[in-house]
């Protein structure tokens, strides 16, 4: 800042106190010449007057500092550093003509510069502009050189009333006064300007005034006239009025808002009129609201009603007000505040609400009703259906019986290959039409939700041994390489329902086989993974992977695979047969068993099924040793398969590997061959070591289709198949060998300690015996080809029986004569199995007889048969039909107890 523009009495000095410069009224003061009492010390023109402590800020120059001096002449100055006009020192000179003025000219000056307000000046023709230091601070600006950089400053949008305002006030001398906006660091800001003007003694006319930061005022009067509008917005969206009742004086003065005599159609000259609104309110309603009003005024409780409002249209309003008493401090009720909302639509639709519930509640009586109808008549068809399966079963299983009895009867005899195949297809066939059957009457119980699980403990490798054995033959016929990979930390006992997981295994394999050999290709490979997932030390989790590289399914057919009767084309059933069941049984015994069963598969590459069921109690055994020794002789053109020698190790104290030349005599009878096959090569070995190999218990390891040139090498010796090879198996071979050999020993001993004379007898008595059927059966069927079929079948196995027809028959029969075994079919006409068998154990018990064992017979496939039979004192159960071994069992099993 220029100091000789100004009128006040300024100079500067440097830190020495020596003067730089000086104004046209400081030189005439302290009577300097402008050029040579330059650099002359202060202190020369004039001395301090106040102590050394009051004056020592001042001699430091600290801005804002002041002090007292007098001159040569006499004159008393006050003097003050201000920081802001020029970068030096400078003073202002102030002579004490008015002590006071004075003094309060240094207050405004300290005042300006602790508010943060600007000072700023320019002449009327906006020349020779002055800025204060805090005026550019505020505008974070370090200089303005003229006026036309400051209105540069204002926002473009503010500029034009601005530059009306400054305009206006010159002309008109209106004090200036207006509020702008400057971008600072792009966010904007809000200053105040105001001013006035005045005119010199030369009468030249200048504006001044003073600039104040006003953002967090215009800030909060923007975020205040939002609240208010929005309060505004939303009690009109709301219908919400507001009103207020105060105390002045000894009267009460009613007020409310605009909204609140548009809710009550009152005009504006109203307001605030208790009896005009009081005439608004339903007549009905209208004492109640009166003196709930004075109640809230009286005691200070809360205001709160609900009433009605009757409009000069003749419209009905539902109003909910609520109002709040204060006090004055004193305990004294002054003032009640409250709203009022306008709860018509509400009201409205509560009752279309209660007239639709009333209305809806009636429906869903009727449709109760329709419903509880519709289930009865349900159960009572799912009753009809299980009752016609049921009886299905029973009516097909009955002949079935006589067709798969009779064919395996004939199977017995003598017949030429020919007549052996038609057998054997006819036979097949049978067995495939009961396993339909099955699978149709599993779907029925689980659709009905009567399918439940058996669990006991079992052995999952002999049950995975029965299941290769029974596939074995089938997948050789139809080219189909089966193969198995058996985990080696598989338990050795499971608790879970044996009977289906064979079933899920019989059904997966089934579909692999069909779908992998001819038609569907050349020749197939099956491969099932049983694997164990330990997961805590109580559960672990079972899995079985079934993969082959058969026909494969489409993702479409994926996605339906496990419902009911779906097959991946209508050409299925034609070409490979099924019913399509077997899938949609093993998800749904998968699902009861926690477990979860899924399938990958890609069309002509193959498909891949997975099932994973958690088990909660499993056991590990250590089997017993049954070898001394077991030599192993491997094949030249593979390895040996790991789990075949892990096995074999927990059956031996030693496990060797030896060359087929190495082998000698056997020293003692603990010892076991194990010999690998893998090529004609090492048959015709086999062959050349033949009788040394007959001296020991030897286990022969090969591929599918050399068994019968093993038997016709070495007749004694043990096969095992590689690829079906599983723990159960290689076991039970092993033991195979260990008791056939103990049996021939003790055979070859009798012989020679018999006399040949009375082994002669030994043998003539056993004839005897087989010539001879043994009597003391009782058989009660109703059908005559199943009479005919079981008398020849119990012949076969050595009996003969009487026959009965129904259950009558077979009581009276019972009470005449003594029978060891009474089997008899349930369901017969006059009196069934059931009531035969219930009145025989009532007689038996009057007369303290003992009890004879009962066996049914039925055609019923109904999982609960067995204890519905228990309950009628039936011991035990065989299905039809009925195959010899079956019957076998059962019958040695009770005959004569």
């Amino acid at each position: 800042m220029d100091i000789h523009l100004l009128d006040l009495p300024l100079l500067t000095v440097n830190e020495q106190w020596q003067v730089l410069d000086c104004n046209q009224a400081a030189s005439a003061l302290l009577s300097l010449t402008v050029k040579g009492d330059r650099h002359h010390d202060f202190f020369d023109f004039c001395q301090l007057t106040d102590t050394y402590e009051q004056s020592c800020t001042f001699l430091n120059q600290t801005p804002g500092s002041s002090a007292q001096a007098l001159l040569a002449c006499g004159t008393q100055l006050n003097m003050l550093i201000s920081g802001n006009l020029t970068s030096e020192t400078c003073l202002i000179l102030n002579p004490v003509k008015h002590p006071r003025q004075s003094y309060l000219n240094e207050l405004a000056e300290l005042a300006l510069q602790c508010g943060d307000i600007g000072v700023w000046q320019v002449s009327a023709d906006f020349e020779q502009p002055y800025f204060s230091r805090t005026f550019c601070e505020l505008l974070h600006c370090r200089t303005l050189s003229s006026w036309q950089d400051f209105i540069n400053l204002i926002y473009e949008d503010d500029k034009p009333l601005a530059l009306s305002f400054i305009e206006e006030h010159i002309q008109s001398n209106v004090r200036l006064k207006f509020e702008f906006r400057v971008m600072l660091d792009s966010v904007p800001h809000w200053f105040e300007l105001s001013g006035d003007q005045r005119r010199n003694s030369d009468t030249q006319l200048s504006l001044f005034g003073i600039l104040r930061e006003c953002t967090q005022e215009k800030q909060m009067l923007i975020h205040l006239n939002n609240a208010h509008e929005s309060r505004r917005i939303a009690l009109e969206a709301g219908k919400v009025g507001t009103w207020r009742v105060s105390k002045q004086n000894t009267r009460w003065h009613w007020d409310w808002d605009p909204q609140t005599s548009a809710i009550f159609d009152l005009a504006a000259q109203d307001t605030g009129s208790y009896e005009k609104w009081l005439e608004r309110i339903h007549p009905q309603d209208r004492e109640r609201v009166s003196n709930g009003l004075k109640e809230a005024l009286e005691t200070g409780e809360d205001f709160e009603h609900v009433f009605r409002a009757v409009l000069p249209n003749k419209d009905e309003l539902h109003i909910f007000a609520k109002g709040v008493v204060t006090d004055d401090g004193y305990g004294n009720h002054c003032r009640l505040d409250g709203v009022c909302v306008d709860q018509s639509e509400v009201y409205r639709a509560y009752s279309k609400l209660s007239q639709l519930n009333a209305e809806l509640e009636t429906r869903v009586k009727n449709r109760t009703s329709d419903l509880k109808c519709a289930v009865t008549k349900a159960e009572q068809a799912s009753r009809a259906k299980s009752d016609f399966l049921a009886m299905i079963s029973h009516e097909l299983r009955t002949p079935m019986n006589a067709i798969i009895g009779s064919l395996e009867l004939l199977s017995l005899q003598k017949h030429n290959p020919e007549e052996m195949e038609l057998l054997e297809t006819a036979s097949v066939s049978a067995k495939n039409l009961v396993d339909i059957l099955n699978d149709i009457l599993d779907i029925n119980k689980i659709e009905a939700g009567k399918l439940e699980l058996e669990f006991r403990e079992f052995d999952i490798s002999k049950t995975l041994h029965n299941v290769l054995l029974t596939f074995a033959s089938n997948a050789e016929k139809r080219r189909v390489n089966l193969k198995v990979i058996e985990s080696e930390q598989l338990p050795t006992m499971l608790y879970c329902d044996e009977n289906r997981i064979r079933q899920v295994l019989f059904n997966l394999l089934s579909n692999a086989i069909k779908f992998s050999g001819p038609p569907a290709k050349a020749s197939g490979n099956v491969v099932i993974e049983v694997d164990w997932q330990v997961q805590s030390h109580s559960q672990g989790e079972l899995s079985i992977l079934v993969k082959d590289n058969g026909i494969g399914i489409d993702e479409k057919t994926q996605k339906k695979l496990f419902h009911p009767f779906t097959q991946a084309d209508k050409s299925t059933t034609r070409v490979y047969g099924g019913t399509g069941l077997g899938l949609a049984i093993s998800r749904k015994i998968v699902d009861l068993m926690g477990g979860r069963i899924g399938l990958k598969s890609k069309l002509d590459r193959g498909s891949i099924f997975r099932v994973c069921i958690p088990l909660h109690r499993f056991s590990h055994h250590t089997a017993p040793s049954l070898f001394q020794h077991i030599y192993v002789i491997p094949a030249h053109s593979t390895q040996l398969h790991p789990h075949l020698l892990s096995v074999l190790n927990t059956l031996t104290d030693e496990l060797h590997q030896i060359d087929l030349n190495q082998l000698t005599s056997p020293i003692g009878s603990g010892t076991l061959v194990c010999c690998c096959v893998e090529s004609e090569q090492e048959l015709t070995a086999l062959k050349a070591y033949r009788e040394i190999l007959t001296e020991h218990k030897v286990l022969v390891c090969h591929q599918t289709g050399v068994t019968e040139k093993l038997r016709a090498i070495l007749p004694d010796a043990a096969p095992l198949n590689v690829s079906l090879a599983t723990r159960y198996g290689i076991t039970r071979q092993a033991m195979h060998l260990l008791t056939h050999t103990i049996g021939k020993q003790a055979n070859c001993a009798d012989t020679e300690q018999t006399p040949p004379g009375e082994t002669q007898s030994k043998e003539q008595e056993t004839q005897a015996s087989m010539s001879g059927l043994r009597p003391g059966i009782l058989l009660v069927e109703d059908n005559t080809f199943n009479q005919n079929l079981m008398v020849k079948q119990l012949a076969k196995l050595g009996y003969t029986c009487t026959l009965a027809e129904n259950g009558e028959q077979g009581f009276e029969s019972w009470q005449r004569d003594e029978y060891k075994l009474i089997l008899t079919d349930c369901h017969m006409p006059v009196v069934d199995g059931y009531e035969m068998a219930k009145r025989i154990r009532q007689t038996e018990k009057q007369l303290a007889r003992k009890a004879i064992p009962i066996v049914a017979v039925t055609g019923a496939a109904v999982k609960n048969e067995l204890e519905n039979c228990h309950l009628y004192g039936i011991n035990d159960c065989i299905g039809k039909p009925v195959q010899l071994e079956r019957f076998k069992s059962v019958i040695e099993k009770w005959y004569g107890k």
